[in-house]
């Protein structure tokens, strides 16, 4: 794959005329210089595209043209806006659908609904895309986010692909980096390892994490005595989880993360303590830059409120976007960080709907440079303490936290069928969530620890059945590197417990290959013995081939040497290799 040109579309302050540029290299006229730099590095080609403006200008549009070749069977990777959107490869033929106009004024502000012009001839993904040639890839990713997403846009009828950059009504009047493209091909894992050295992360800080979370039993009707009593149950079995988090609830409205409610008497300190004095980590779910219509902060502070960031009947229902710019925002954001890690010594903070600061673009910043330079506020103020990003859009948050999600939320059941109806594609779902996890599993200890979210293993309060639930729990453990339940583990039957301490004891598996598709194939290794894998993610009957070598169930007991075996639907199997 290679770049073919590019286009500039530019005019100046006070001017109505518009002016547009294309070009294979560099281009100097009265307006601007721009730099056209390509060389070969880490296997791959690495082209930067620099703006020096001579006046002040308002960009239009700035797009680079590839040569990429694809089929209609060609599998295409397409990486979704944020945390929750669905990620996966994509068939050229299939189409992103269009969000029901019904649900858009609660549910556009989640997604890229908004500022994204839905095409149902064109496929797109951010920050990096690629298309699968059998076991290799052809890959194109940008290496820098921090002045503006980067959109990759496949255009079916012209059979093309255009990488577009978030520039539109941008203004600037000093030199900015346009692009810094990253283009390679190879094995997939190989790729991307080149391509986040040629980016210059380093390799997470952090070791692979299992845990408790309040979320999905308690949600925000959590208690005191429910984190008191999930704690004993863990700490008197002495299992050995790392981290012990409290999700939303405890707080008296989203926004006022220093006022406690009633159902907390004794106050977050008392509890992180109590977590830390039983050897856990302790964890603290804040929304930093949101706020609901019934809190504190949107009551007394109105002018630091600045868009409606979304709907949330577990609220007050609606809630809004903080400014970030504001200097008495950035003072209580730090106020309350120093509160949570410092004063009740909270470990881990896990930070959600990070989205919301770049709903409003300003004159002078992007969406993408908005955001990545709020996520470099939060680790600055964070410091060494842990951050468990989510809601976020990835490439911004590339190398500055240290868990991330890469789904969805799970549901308690499988799919939720109003959100799937409404082409909602940030829909709480447990498909949803296990079809990102799959898909954005190249991610995982390269610039983040990546989070799929929980599992559930518990009989009462889900829907699941017991093949869902233990393909969940399967495909978490081996794909995640932050593995939480919501359970409560009194409830737990022998073979539950039996289950949820295999978590425990593969937390350090090495996943070798994964192969995408309505049966997930994942081989893998713990302690030197070899394993595969095989998930159903459908309701009708699957397939699988064994090795011709032989596989054997965990009990002993041969079931091939070559040959087919029959899954059924949303039924997973795990085999040691012999």
């Amino acid at each position: 794959m290679r770049i073919t040109l590019g286009k500039l579309a530019y005019k100046k302050i006070n001017s109505t005329g518009k002016k547009v540029l294309t070009y294979d290299g560099n281009i100097n006229n009265e307006d601007l210089s721009l730099e056209f730099s390509t060389k070969q590095e880490n296997g791959g080609q690495h082209i930067t595209i620099t703006l020096l403006p001579k006046t002040e200008l308002i960009l239009k549009e700035c797009t680079l043209r590839t040569d990429a070749k694809f089929t209609e069977e060609t599998p295409i990777y397409l990486n979704g806006y944020q945390t929750w959107t669905d990620s996966r490869e994509f068939k050229i033929n299939e189409t992103i659908p269009r969000l029901n106009p019904i649900v858009r004024p609660i549910m556009a502000m989640y997604g890229d609904y908004r500022f994204y012009k839905h095409n149902k001839n064109a496929l797109h993904s951010w920050t990096y895309t690629y298309i699968r040639e059998k076991n290799l890839i052809s890959f194109v990713g940008s290496l820098i986010e921090k002045t503006g997403y980067t959109l990759f846009q496949y255009d079916k009828k012209e059979k093309n692909l255009v990488i577009v950059k978030d520039s539109v009504d941008l203004v600037v009047n000093k030199p900015r980096i346009l692009f810094d493209i990253f283009i390679a091909q190879g094995e997939e894992h190989d790729i991307f390892d080149k391509y986040f050295s040629t980016g210059n992360y380093s390799a997470p800080r952090v070791e692979p994490c299992t845990g408790w979370t309040s979320w999905y039993n308690y949600y925000t009707k959590v208690t005191e005595k429910d984190i008191l009593e999930n704690l004993e149950a863990f700490s008197s079995r002495k299992l050995p989880i790392d981290i012990f988090q409290i999700d939303d609830g405890y707080q008296h409205a989203v926004g006022d993360w220093l006022n406690i409610n009633e159902k907390f008497p004794n106050g977050m300190k008392a509890l992180a303590d109590k977590i830390r004095a039983n050897g856990y980590k302790a964890g603290l779910w804040l929304a930093p830059i949101v706020c609901e219509k019934n809190s504190d902060i949107y009551k007394k502070h109105p002018e630091w409120v600045v868009a409606k960031a979304g709907y949330n009947p577990g609220w007050s229902g609606n809630f809004y976007t903080l400014d970030f710019y504001n200097e008495e925002v950035r003072q209580y954001l730090r106020e309350v960080f120093d509160t949570v890690l410092n004063k009740w010594n909270y470990d881990l903070v896990k930070l959600d709907f990070l989205y919301a600061v770049a709903l409003i673009k300003r004159d002078d910043k992007t969406r993408g440079e908005i955001m990545y330079e709020f996520m470099e506020f939060l680790r600055e103020i964070v410091g060494d303490k842990l951050i468990l990003g989510c809601g976020v859009p990835l490439g911004p948050a590339f190398g500055l936290v240290d868990y991330c999600r890469v789904s969805s939320d799970v549901d308690l059941t499988w799919e939720n069928k109003f959100g799937s109806t409404m082409n909602y594609r940030e829909r709480v779902s447990t498909i949803n969530a296990l079809t990102s996890t799959i898909g954005r599993q190249h991610l995982d200890k390269r610039v983040f620890l990546n989070d799929p979210d929980v599992f559930i293993l518990r009989s009462e309060n889900n829907s699941l059945t017991e093949d869902q639930k233990y393909t969940l729990f399967l495909l978490n453990i081996l794909l995640g590197s932050l593995t939480f339940t919501s359970d409560n583990i009194n409830s737990y039957s022998k073979k539950q417990m039996e289950i949820f301490k295999i978590m425990l004891k593969w937390k350090n598996k090495k996943i070798n290959s994964v192969s995408q598709g309505e049966v997930v194939r994942v081989d893998f290794e713990v302690e030197d013995v070899k394993y595969v894998s095989f998930s159903n993610l459908t309701s009708n009957r699957g397939t699988i081939v064994l090795d011709s070598s032989g596989s054997i169930v965990e009990n002993g007991q041969v079931v091939g040497k070559g040959g087919a075996l029959t899954l059924l639907p949303y039924q997973s199997l795990c085999l040691k290799k012999s």
